[in-house]
């Protein structure tokens, strides 16, 4: 175990590893069960005030963990004061995303066109709704969304399917009606909590 190693975090990932090893990782159930108990995890007080001094700016996520055996990814997504993502969505893959520090909105949105033209995309909103500390939201495959912050730093725990930067991602637009499908995500950056 490294000298950034969490009892709970340690737990969390074994917890994880027995969940894929049951072999429904693309399951709707397998997923509520990755919700529960990333949200037990994000309720972790000395996790919570470790991540106060996690770095990170715009564009980065922390490698906290990549499965060796099943491919699953957990990231740590640093947003700086005022912080505004982009609509996306991670395209085949699932994510369950948990708020481990301060505040943040999550916003929904439809595609309403058919896609037929290239770089053009309509999109409606479904929902906006706030994601306080301790809150944990599934996106499933496709589902365009996009994060915000209330003004201040907010640190969220993210476990994926795979490891971002392998699949291009699509990219929205919605003030001009476009959208770009070759983006690769995040830059990640190394900084494992389990050994």
């Amino acid at each position: 175990m490294n000298e950034k190693a969490f009892p709970a975090f340690e737990s969390f990932i074994t917890d994880l590893r027995t969940l894929w090893d049951e072999g429904q990782s693309e399951a709707p159930d397998h997923w509520e069960k990755v919700r529960s108990r990333l949200g037990d995890l994000i309720k972790d007080e000395t996790l919570q005030q470790a991540s106060i001094n996690w770095p990170g700016k715009r564009g980065e996520e922390l490698i906290l963990y990549h499965d060796p055996d099943h491919g699953f990814f957990v990231g740590g997504l640093v947003r700086p004061r005022e912080h505004q993502a982009r609509a996306h969505d991670h395209a085949h893959t699932w994510t369950a995303y948990g708020v481990l520090y301060g505040r943040e909105k999550t916003t929904l949105y439809k595609r309403t066109d058919d896609g037929s033209v290239t770089g053009k995309a309509t999109l409606e909103l479904l929902a906006e709704y706030e994601a306080p500390q301790g809150h944990v939201d599934l996106v499933p495959p496709w589902q365009i969304h996009a994060e915000s912050n209330f003004g201040d730093r907010s640190v969220a725990i993210t476990v994926r399917t795979e490891k971002p930067g392998g699949y291009a991602q699509n990219m929205f637009f919605p003030e001009l009606g476009t959208t770009d499908m070759s983006h690769k995500g995040l830059k990640l950056i190394p900084f494992p909590l389990a050994a």
